[in-house]
């Protein structure tokens, strides 16, 4: 923590040396500054003079200011010519009743029509036929038999965990 602390105060001093940008430096022995002097007997200071000027001005004054306003407001234009615009409707058609159309009678004629036939095979069956049907026997053992076999086996402990608070 205190590494942090003296690692953080150097950096603030190098950044702030960095922005204050170049400077002329003085010396040790060179103690003149802009406004002191020394001349042997002391300081003297430098005398400046201030001069004040006041000046009348009628308050308020009008001031001009330019200022480009857009202003978008929609209005209705009115058109010259009026076109006159065809809008095509579909009118379902409903017919009401059927027309008859009278038939004269039919005409007999002889239509001949090829069908393949196919003819029938009879094939001989054997009955009886012999069916093999697996029948469940039990099976009793008087001796058992251990086979010994290693297994890998998990085992979850579970441990409580004592809350604060």
């Amino acid at each position: 923590m205190k590494a942090f602390i003296v690692f953080s105060m150097a950096l603030a001093i190098v950044a702030g040396g960095a922005v204050g940008g170049k400077k002329e430096r003085r010396g040790l022995w060179d103690l003149e500054s802009d406004k002191n002097t020394w001349d042997g007997q002391g300081y003297q200071q430098a005398e400046v003079s201030h001069i004040t000027i006041e000046k009348q001005v009628p308050v308020p004054y009008p001031v001009e200011v330019e200022k480009k306003v857009e202003v978008k407001v929609p209005y209705p234009v009115e058109v010259e010519k009026k076109v006159p615009v065809f809008v095509e409707k579909k009118i379902p058609v409903y017919i009401e009743k059927k027309v008859p159309v009278h038939v004269d009678r039919p005409v007999p004629y002889p239509v001949e029509v090829k069908v393949p036939v196919v003819q029938k095979e009879y094939v001989e069956v054997p009955k009886p036929y012999a069916v093999h049907v697996e029948k469940k026997v039990p099976v009793y053992i008087t001796k058992p038999v251990y086979i010994k076999k290693t297994v890998p086996v998990t085992i979850r402990i579970k441990t409580k965990e004592k809350q604060f608070g």
